[in-house]
């Protein structure tokens, strides 16, 4: 990355660190593909660094036999007898801020993600989900040339209301194109497609003059297999 993470550690009452994500989501997101693909990989380490530590939070509950809205205190309004109520209440105090760190910091790996995945396939302000646009094949898309054709699309799928038809050919898959070595295959690498983030492709469709646009929105839980809803065969 052209820029350090600035991770702060906070001290915790337990004796234990918990990683401070506040520096990492206050600076802006970069702007190209290669930094936001370095910065995404970075804080998806981090966030692994996070559950862990809610998870560790977690444990103190449960040693103590609480969990986040068990009462501290008896039928008489005493405080529980045998429960360390410090720890118990350090640690649910930790775990809200940890969880609202998390969610934030998972928001920032997806815009970082979309980034990454998008390239420089289209300017942002083509990022429209299920929207389909044609465009005339000029300058750098006249040297693409498919890698992968469309064999099947399944019904209320992702990739079909994204509008891809069977006998579509990909040129172009977010950053993905004929000119990388894995092929088809560099599209199960991580970060390519991800739940909810957004993937601009560029396709030949028979019949269609110009290349044809499509922002496809991988999404789980669509009623189908996989993200996407579509079979791909390598050309």
């Amino acid at each position: 990355m052209s820029r350090d993470l600035n991770v702060d550690i906070h001290n915790t009452s337990s004796g234990f660190d918990d990683v401070d994500v506040s520096s990492v989501l206050s600076q802006p997101l970069p702007t190209e593909p290669a930094p936001a693909r370095t910065e995404a990989m970075s804080l998806l380490e981090l966030q692994k660094q996070l559950d862990a530590d809610i998870s560790r939070h977690i444990a103190v509950l449960t040693s103590n036999g609480v969990n986040m809205v068990t009462p501290l205190i008896d039928s008489h309004g005493f405080p529980l007898a045998n429960k360390d109520l410090m720890a118990i209440r350090s640690a649910r105090q930790r775990i809200n801020v940890l969880r609202n760190d998390s969610k934030a910091l998972r928001d920032r790996i997806s815009k970082l993600l979309e980034l990454a995945i998008n390239g420089d396939a289209l300017p942002p302000s083509s990022s429209v989900a299920a929207t389909t646009s044609t465009r005339g094949t000029t300058g750098s898309q006249q040297e693409l040339r498919a890698f992968a054709k469309v064999n099947s699309v399944a019904d209320n799928s992702p990739a079909q209301t994204a509008g891809l038809e069977a006998g579509d050919q990909i040129l172009k898959f977010g950053w993905v194109t004929a000119e990388d070595p894995e092929g088809l295959g560099a599209l199960a690498a991580p970060g390519v497609v991800v739940d909810g983030a957004g993937i601009e492709l560029l396709v030949q469709r028979e019949g269609v003059a110009d290349t044809v646009v499509l922002t496809l929105i991988p999404r789980a839980g669509w009623g189908g297999r996989g993200l996407l809803g579509c079979h791909l065969l390598p050309l």
